[in-house]
Order: structure tokens, then C-alpha cells, then sequence
């Protein structure tokens, strides 16, 4: 299939030819194999603190790799494509990503463990550009929302690994084993990635933004947060971002320390948040379409301060279990909600807006896991959890802002104007 692209009164110029369905399954295969990883990854902490006799804060100042790494690549997105396209920007991620697990297979020291949190945060920040840049192309050229779906699979690609990867520890295989076997199911796709042809990296074309914001021929992310509406999903997106790193890197340890309980719960319960947050994403993009933005990022921060109360009680397993499956729904919609609204602060430069809007995900991997680390040290895990309340609280006050109200209604369908018919004699 060959594809068009117009501006303003101008002919459409021919690119070369890509297919959109092939190049729409493989990135959402992609993003499914993301969630592989980061199920797996998960899950094998726990295992990871008691292999290497680490402390909860030391582990979560040394997992501070992980999104300096991601960062530090993300705020390179713009060099990387004046050399490099979606294809190669989403292989080179899936090879770091598979380095990470053979890294946590061959881990003995805690060098190995330093190089595999560098490997992840490398790989997860090259996914995330390449992926996320693919569904904004396929929401603009395909005229339907993809990115509440794209998120839900990786949400099932995490459940499946997680429930996985807990079991098969649970039934005495070591964790390194788990890691390899893990590997070896995320190699088909990198096969495919090397077949498919993707669209075009846009060129930079100076074009005017929506609202003046900033012209669209060098922009970066200085330049996106002029942008009301852009600042605050910003923002958000560092809130929600910084509930998800908490159970991403915690839950399990969570379960597995405070509560005292086998690895297969811990498992169990970052795999039914996951299973909770695809749900969520697959629903949202209705919500959103019924309720409006606002209404939606509302009900997120309710069900999210709700689930950390629940969670600083951290009496009972099975009331924590429901606290994780509670902030699953709560939070999903909130990354993929802003992603889409920050798509039309600059939609010709997707690849730019994707990288800019991982950007606050990453820095929020920076500080909140390590605080939380350090705050479970000085408290305890349950106390920690007052940091996901904190969030939740953010969420809902941002979202009664007027960015959001004006992009609430930016979204409302136009009224046809009323014109009067005369009939002629």
C-alpha cells in the first residue's frame, strides 16, 4: 500500500510504501513484548534483593539506572532521528530489552545487575519513542484512536509474564531460567521488525501548531511546554507515571515482605493490576468519548487515592490484592489520555511529542521509586504508599484546570451552522 500525505492546498507527495495493518501488528507486538519484559522484570526483583542481599533502599537508589538511562535517551529522540527511523529506533530497543533479561540470567555480581538496569532503561525509552511515534501516525492516517488498545496489550503482554514468571518461580525453576525462557519468546518479533517497512520519519517542515504554540520546524520539548494544555499532561503524565513505577518495581516486594507471602501472591498481584489497567485502557477511549476528558482523569484520581489509603493499611493480603486490582482501573487511562491530547499540540512531529511526553514517565522513574525505597526504610512499605494518595490527589486538582476544560471541549463535535432555505418561485 503506498501512502499520501497532503498539506494545505498542495498535491499529495508519494512515499515510499508501507503497509498500515502489517506495520500496526507488528507495533503492537512490540509494545507487547515491552510488557513481557517488564512483567518479567517485576517480578524477578524480589528474587534479584534476596539473591544479592540487597537493602529495599539501596536496591531503589541502584534502580535509579534504569530511568537516568531512559532519560538521558529520550532527550537525545531528536539526534537519533535525523540518523535513524521508527524500524531501527524499535529493533535497537527490543535487542536492549532481550540483553536485559540474558543480563538477569547471568547476573552473580551486582555489576551484572547495574549493567541489566542500564540495558532496561535503554531499551524501555527506545520502544516507548518508536511505538508510541507509530500509533500517533496510525491514529492520524487511519482516523481511529488506537493508543487506550496499543497500552492494553502491553498491559496483557505484562499479565501473561508476571502470573508467568511468578508461577514458574513458585514451582522451583530459578528466576535466571525464567529470564532466558522469557528471552527466547520476545525473539520472533525482533525477527519480524527486520521485514516490515514503516512510514516515513515526517520531515521537518516549519508549520504553524494549533494555538500559535510554537512552529512546528524546531520544536522540541522547551518549545511543546509554551503549551498550556501540554505542560499539564506533562505533569499528569509524572503523576501517573509515578503510581506505575511503584508497583512496578514495589508490588511484589510488597506482598513478599510486609505481608509475608509466597512469590507466586506478589506475582499475582502486579499481574491483576496489569490485568485491571488493560481493562481500564480498552474502556477509556469510550469513557473518554461519554464522560470528556476531565470527567475521566476525575474518576482516575479518585480510584487511585483510594488504593494507596487501602494500601498504607496493609493489614490483610487479600485487601491489598483488591487495593493493586483498584488502582489498576484507576490509573490506566491517564498515560494514554494525555499522549493522545498532547498529539495535537504538534501533529506533524509525533516522533518529537512521543519522546517529549516519555520524557516526565522517566522522571518519574527517577525519583519515585527511589523515594519510596528510602521512605519504606525510614517507615515502612505500607507508610510509603502515602506517595500514591499524594498522586491521585495531583490528578484530580490538575484536572480542573482550564487546559483541560478547553481541550474538554475542543473535542466536542461542531454544531452544523443552520442555514434558512428559501424556496424559489
Amino acid at each position: 500500500m503506498t501512502t499520501e500525505r497532503q498539506s494545505g492546498n498542495e498535491p499529495a507527495a508519494a512515499e515510499p510504501s508501507w503497509n498500515l495493518r502489517a506495520v500496526t501488528w507488528l507495533s503492537g507486538a512490540q509494545f507487547f513484548m515491552f510488557g513481557i519484559a517488564i512483567g518479567v522484570m517485576t517480578v524477578a526483583w524480589a528474587e534479584v534483593i534476596r539473591s544479592l542481599d540487597l537493602s529495599d533502599g539501596f536496591f531503589g537508589t541502584a534502580h535509579l539506572l534504569l530511568p537516568v538511562v531512559g532519560l538521558l535517551t529520550l532527550l537525545s529522540a531528536k539526534r537519533l532521528y535525523r540518523h535513524l527511523d521508527h524500524r531501527h529506533i524499535g529493533i535497537y530497543g527490543q535487542l536492549s530489552l532481550i540483553g536485559l533479561l540474558v543480563m538477569l540470567a547471568v547476573s552473580r555480581h551486582f555489576v551484572a545487575l547495574l549493567v541489566a538496569f542500564v540495558l532496561a532503561g535503554l531499551g524501555s525509552a527506545l520502544v516507548d519513542t518508536a511505538t508510541n511515534s507509530v500509533f500517533m501516525e496510525i491514529q492520524a492516517r487511519g482516523g481511529r484512536e488506537v493508543m487506550n488498545m496499543m497500552y492494553a496489550i502491553n498491559s496483557g503482554g505484562t499479565v501473561i509474564s508476571a502470573l508467568g514468571a511468578g508461577a514458574l518461580i513458585s514451582l522451583g525453576m530459578d528466576y535466571r531460567w525464567v529470564a532466558v525462557l522469557f528471552a527466547a519468546v520476545m525473539a520472533p518479533v525482533l525477527i519480524a521488525s527486520f521485514a516490515i517497512r514503516y512510514p516515513p520519519v515526517t520531515p521537518e517542515e516549519p508549520e504553524e501548531a494549533p494555538g500559535g504554540a510554537a512552529a512546528e520546524d524546531d520544536i522540541g520539548i522547551f518549545k511543546l511546554m509554551r503549551n498550556p494544555l501540554f505542560r499539564v499532561v506533562f505533569v499528569m503524565t509524572v503523576l501517573g507515571i509515578a503510581v506505575e513505577s511503584i508497583v512496578q518495581v514495589w508490588s511484589v516486594i510488597y506482598v513478599d515482605q510486609l505481608l509475608n507471602a509466597p512469590i507466586v501472591y506478589g506475582g499475582a498481584a502486579f499481574a491483576l493490576f496489569s490485568l485491571t489497567m488493560m481493562i481500564g485502557r480498552m474502556i477509556n477511549a469510550g469513557l473518554v468519548a461519554a464522560l470528556g476528558i476531565r470527567k475521566s482523569f476525575l474518576i482516575s484520581a479518585v480510584g487511585t487515592a483510594i488504593s494507596g489509603a487501602l494500601l498504607m493499611a496493609g493489614t490483610h493480603l487479600w485487601l491489598s490484592v483488591f487495593a493493586f486490582l483498584l488502582m489498576g482501573i484507576a490509573i490506566a487511562g491517564v498515560q494514554p489520555t494525555c499522549l493522545s491530547a498532547a498529539a495535537r499540540v504538534a501533529p506533524s512531529r509525533v516522533n518529537i511529542v512521543a519522546a517529549a511526553m516519555m520524557v516526565p514517565a522517566y522522571a518519574a522513574f527517577i525519583g519515585t521509586p527511589t523515594a519510596y525505597g528510602w521512605l519504606s526504610d525510614a517507615t515502612s512499605l505500607n507508610t510509603a504508599m502515602v506517595i500514591v494518595v499524594l498522586a491521585g490527589v495531583g490528578i484530580g486538582v490538575l484536572a480542573l484546570g482550564r487546559p483541560v476544560a478547553e481541550a474538554d471541549r475542543a473535542a466536542e463535535p461542531t454544531e452544523p451552522e443552520e442555514t434558512e432555505v428559501t424556496a424559489r418561485p
